[in-house]
């Protein structure tokens, strides 16, 4: 008796079903539950100690402002590996000038975020305007802002403000105080992004430049925007980053930049620009966030956050990107 094979097609509805859930950003959050329920079998009374999640909240803050800046410039077709460099020159600047005085707290934080937002209106410029490469300017300016923070300090040097560093770690009820300027982050980018003409070109030039202009869409502004949003989180960043160490350090933010594109990846936003999902790049960092923690619970040597991050990497392209429908 012959044997008949399934027809190809059958597959059809399952691959369609699974790339909605990509990019929705609901697949990643699966990874993320299960996760959680292996923690919570693994070391149960540890992982849900009040401590322990506060921890985790409060290491997802500074990672989530900088995904989130990364996540609005993907969709836009572009790429910033320059926000690892920028948090670790505003988070030594902040310390480095503030040194202890309360003065000036506020008008360093303030100084700090026009700072990010001047770095990304260059980025942004030079893609825009000039039509640089957008890896190539962003490599750039990575290795410039990179060698100036070591021009203003090559040790750890200055030191905020009590506030600042009571700021870090207060708590309202569970939840870390950085952790919700994060989330007031979040929600501020998804009106961005949502309910904003501003947020529906970017979704446009990402997608097609050329259609995008065709259409009537002022594609310098978008991508101008998309670049100072990202230099402003990552200000923000550096800000938070140095009030939770107290003291600023020239290579506080190194490695940064591609924790961020990970969380992108992972959330199932699309290199290409113009497709992805906030929840996604949310749920990207809530994984990193939890893979680290995890590394600690399980008393696991700290060298192996990088290898699984590798592998996260490669699985997400493996899954969220090769078996998308064409």
């Amino acid at each position: 008796m012959t044997s008949v094979a399934a027809p190809r097609g059958s597959r059809a509805p399952r691959l369609a079903a699974f790339s909605g859930l990509v990019r929705r950003g609901g697949a990643v959050w699966v990874i993320v539950l299960a996760l959680v329920l292996a923690l919570t079998f693994a070391r149960g009374t540890g992982f849900w100690n009040s401590g322990n999640i506060a921890a985790v909240l409060a290491g997802a803050a500074v990672l989530g402002l900088v995904a989130l800046g990364q996540h609005v410039v993907v969709l836009g077709g572009g790429i910033d590996l320059s926000v690892g460099s920028m948090v670790t020159l505003t988070s030594l600047l902040t310390a480095v000038l503030v040194d202890g005085y309360p003065i000036r707290t506020v008008p360093v934080i303030v100084a700090m975020v026009v700072l990010g937002a001047a770095m990304g209106l260059l980025n942004g410029s030079l893609v825009s305007v000039a039509r640089l490469p957008p890896f190539i300017v962003t490599l750039g300016m990575l290795y410039l802002v990179s060698g100036v923070a070591l021009t203003v300090s090559a040790t750890p040097a200055g030191r905020v403000t009590a506030a600042l560093t009571d700021f870090s770690r207060a708590t309202l009820g569970p939840v870390p105080a950085p952790f919700l300027v994060l989330v007031a982050a979040v929600a501020a980018v998804w009106l961005l992004l949502a309910r904003t003409p501003w947020g529906r070109h970017l979704y446009a030039v990402g997608g097609d430049q050329h259609a995008a202009r065709a259409a009537g869409v002022r594609v310098r502004p978008v991508l101008l925007g998309a670049y100072v949003t990202s230099g402003v989180l990552a200000g923000l960043a550096g800000v938070l980053l140095a009030a939770r160490s107290a003291i600023g350090s020239p290579t506080a933010g190194s490695g940064l930049e591609l924790s961020a594109i990970t969380a992108v990846v992972i959330g199932g936003t699309s290199l290409l620009g113009g497709r992805g999902s906030l929840l996604g790049t949310v749920g990207g960092v809530a994984l990193l966030a939890l893979i680290t923690n995890a590394i600690t619970l399980l008393q696991l040597p700290s060298t192996w956050t990088d290898l699984v991050r590798g592998l996260i990497i490669i699985a997400a392209v493996a899954v969220f990107v090769v078996r998308r429908p064409r």
